[in-house]
């Protein structure tokens, strides 16, 4: 039997006050932004000023729209449950051999135009599954130490983007969407007004970037950078068209310093293969791909090399190899109704 982190605490702590509904809430939604932050992103409003640790305005689409729910938290460090790939059971196309990220890129798009890629109503929701590596050691906009545990999460978000839902102990909660306040924006009416052109959506992308410095142009290479990480996140924890998940890759080939790796394992040690950048001199950022249906399957931050970063409030030391932040999507769709997950 599975227990979410607040009752484990509750059980452990009889003494404690009870948490209130709006209490749970906020606690859950600090545990996976720390787990899903994009390690030392700078800050809003001014790309010069001080790093800070704890990411600004990259939460993902479940936080903000307030509908994620932990299941669990297992303690070994092993990978949670054995869900099915995203997508594996559509029948993939006898493609040529990727060996670029434009070539992975084409392939998707091929992939794209030859299945049904009908959008979804308005009054149907998104359905994600995702797990996430947590630390013993602590979290904070990164991991603090090696990733030895294991948090499971589960989000509904209605596709007009009016209504989310999550479950408290046991039971299906379904509550207006909070309003849109990070950035970038990856609510599902936002994700699903993106063009599907490559070139059209990356050019989106950097005004995104460029909007967040008040609208100057950000140095090319922090462009970059941040592009990278910009469709990252709309990639997460949502069931995306075909199509435009083929645009994301196409933009993404398009970011300069943009690599591809043929053969990876994402945190749940499903083979896939990856797109990276070195952001910031010293940390690779991952996009992992499922080589079979081109979707998205996780991202991951490790060091490449030993670096310290400096905060408003500490200095932060991170050593080669170190993973700073790991996630996987287990499962992706649209349903019919909150709760529903298949």
């Amino acid at each position: 039997m599975s227990t979410d982190e607040i009752t484990t605490f509750r059980e452990a702590r009889p003494e404690a006050t009870p948490y209130d509904s709006g209490a749970r809430a906020r606690l859950r939604a600090r545990l996976v932004d720390e787990a899903t932050a994009v390690p030392h992103a700078r800050p809003l409003g001014g790309w010069s000023a001080r790093r800070r640790f704890v990411t600004v305005g990259v939460l993902t689409a479940a936080l903000v729209a307030g509908i994620t729910v932990v299941q669990n938290i297992d303690l070994s460090g092993r990978p949670t449950g054995n869900p099915t790939t995203p997508g594996e059971s559509r029948r993939p196309l006898l493609l040529g051999p990727v060996a670029n990220a434009e070539d992975l890129a084409q392939a998707a798009a091929q992939q794209a135009a030859a299945d049904p890629d009908a959008r979804p109503r308005p009054d149907q929701w998104s359905y994600a599954k995702t797990v996430l590596a947590m630390s013993s050691k602590g979290t904070g906009g990164a991991l603090f130490g090696p990733p030895d545990r294991r948090l499971t999460v589960e989000q509904w978000r209605r596709v007009d983007g009016k209504q989310s839902a999550t479950i408290e102990e046991g039971k299906l909660q379904i509550q207006n969407a909070a309003g849109m306040g990070a950035s970038p924006r990856s609510d599902y009416p936002y994700l699903l007004s993106l063009p599907e052109d490559a070139d059209a959506l990356l050019d989106q992308v950097y005004k995104v970037v460029d909007e967040e410095n008040g609208g100057e142009k950000v140095p090319s290479t922090a462009r970059a950078d941040r592009a990278f990480q910009v469709i990252e996140i709309y990639m997460r924890d949502s069931a995306l068209p075909s199509k435009l998940r083929a645009a994301m890759y196409g933009a993404l080939a398009k970011i300069p310093g943009v690599r591809y790796e043929a053969k990876a394992a994402d945190i749940q040690g499903r083979p896939g293969v990856t797109l990276y950048r070195i952001v910031e001199g010293y940390l690779r950022s991952e996009i992992i791909v499922n080589p079979k249906t081109y979707e998205y399957m996780g991202f991951r931050f490790i060091a490449v090399k030993d670096h310290v970063s400096t905060g408003l409030d500490m200095d932060l030391h991170t050593k080669k190899g170190q993973i700073l932040g790991w996630g996987g999507l287990l499962k992706a769709t649209i349903v019919d109704r909150a709760g529903q997950r298949s």
